[in-house]
């Protein structure tokens, strides 16, 4: 019985530990198959899974072109599996995808940072992130940020732990609203879902967070003069990773204008969301 106990112990630890891995770009060269590991942080638009219990959305749809590229240049068949194992902990999908081994990639609204480039290696920027500045639609609209003390006076600020919004809020916190009192959830869902219920309370998500609650009929109000568009999202991977520079030589600036990527973007983010995107770009 004292044996069983401790392989079940064992057996446990082990599951605790279990490490995301994929096969290397060095092994698939010699056998021209590949597996790869995926993890996804549950993001509308981007990597979400659906009723049917597909993942879809546009790194998504970049992960499946990108196997296609590989297949095409390097004759290399690749399959993927999802094996990430909590999509709705924006901090764990990071930890894991950090501690993954060879062909393992993170797919969701990751924003390229120096510090994360440290950590990680990135795919080059797929898309130009808008982060908005949301509360709950009865919230009087903030006409200037210099008047969000008032405004917004005595709020919680819903940010995401170890996110750039989390970043973003407590700037606004030190900047403009001193009496706020900040709260950390785990992803941006959980941030929308919080200024819903709270109607003095505010957020900085990204644009299809913002999207997909005015879909839902959600009652949300975007305050456009907290946007902020100096972000772009990428592809993760561990440092073990040897695919980056593939992924280098396939996702580039003449693929993003290309009617193939174009029609992703469509196809995830509507007319709407491709037209936020456009005109936020021609305010420069």
């Amino acid at each position: 019985m004292k044996n069983f106990l401790v392989v079940i112990c064992l057996s446990i630890c082990f599951v605790a530990h279990a490490q995301l891995a994929g096969t290397t770009y060095a092994q698939a060269k010699a056998s021209k198959k590949a597996t790869w590991a995926l993890a996804y942080s549950e993001t509308p638009n981007f990597a979400s899974k659906q009723t049917d219990g597909s993942v879809q959305g546009i790194a998504v749809e970049v992960i499946k072109k990108f196997a296609e590229f590989i297949q095409r240049t390097e004759g290399i068949k690749v399959t993927y599996e999802y094996k990430g194992k909590d999509p709705d902990d924006f901090n764990g999908f990071l930890q894991e995808v950090k501690a993954g081994k060879g062909g393992v990639f993170g797919l969701g609204n990751i924003t390229i940072t120096e510090a994360r480039k440290k950590e990680y290696n990135f795919s080059p920027a797929f898309i130009k992130n808008i982060s908005l500045l949301c509360t709950h639609k009865d919230v009087p609209t903030l006409t200037s940020l210099e008047n969000a003390a008032t405004t917004f006076a005595n709020f919680k600020g819903i940010a995401v732990a170890g996110s750039t919004n989390e970043k973003v809020v407590i700037r606004l916190k030190e900047k403009y609203i001193p009496s706020a009192v900040i709260q950390r959830v785990e992803s941006n869902q959980a941030a929308i879902d919080g200024i819903v219920k709270d109607k003095k309370s505010f957020t900085n998500t990204d644009f299809t967070f913002y999207l997909n609650a005015q879909r839902q009929g959600l009652p949300i109000k975007r305050h456009e003069v907290g946007d902020e568009s100096s972000e772009e999202f990428g592809i993760i991977m561990p440092k073990s990773n040897d695919w980056s520079p593939l992924m280098a030589k396939f996702l580039t600036a003449e693929y993003l204008k290309s009617p193939e990527y174009k029609k992703i973007l469509f196809a995830n983010l509507g007319t709407s969301g491709v037209k936020l995107l456009e005109a936020f770009e021609n305010k420069k």
